[in-house]
């Protein structure tokens, strides 16, 4: 994988591809993003939030959008890069987690199709990079 294809594909556990991710660039210098996302949360999750921050899902735990991220942790003890290398994938917590959001489900089919040909092969056969909407 060349360097270019890196920044286009960071994938997390779960299948997100961080590279492509608004949380991901509205902390990275995207002060219209960063203001558009935090009044979108605080009107939709939580009224006290006044920023968003995320160093990607393979950062330190403590910088990344979730410190207690299930997938995180379950690859991380099994020993494994993505969800989809584990005995138990598609698991409970994968079906609850792609029910959130339709580009959370758009990942779990990504991933099927990763495990069936692999990442490499994947990734070339993708036309566009993105993953959040």
């Amino acid at each position: 994988m060349n360097q270019d294809t890196k920044l286009e594909w960071d994938l997390s556990f779960c299948g997100l591809n961080c590279a492509a991710c608004e949380i991901y660039h509205a902390s990275h210098g995207d002060i219209e993003l960063h203001e558009r996302l935090v009044k979108f949360f605080k009107e939709n999750f939580d009224p006290t939030i006044t920023s968003v921050s995320c160093e990607r899902c393979r950062g330190r735990p403590d910088k990344c959008w979730t410190s207690d991220c299930h997938f995180r942790t379950c690859a991380t003890e099994q020993g494994l890069t993505y969800c989809f290398e584990c005995k138990d994938f598609v698991c409970d917590n994968l079906v609850e987690f792609g029910n959130r959001a339709p580009h959370h489900a758009k990942t779990i089919e990504n991933m099927k199709k990763m495990k069936e040909i692999g990442i490499t092969k994947w990734i070339a056969s993708q036309r566009e990079v993105k993953f959040c909407p």
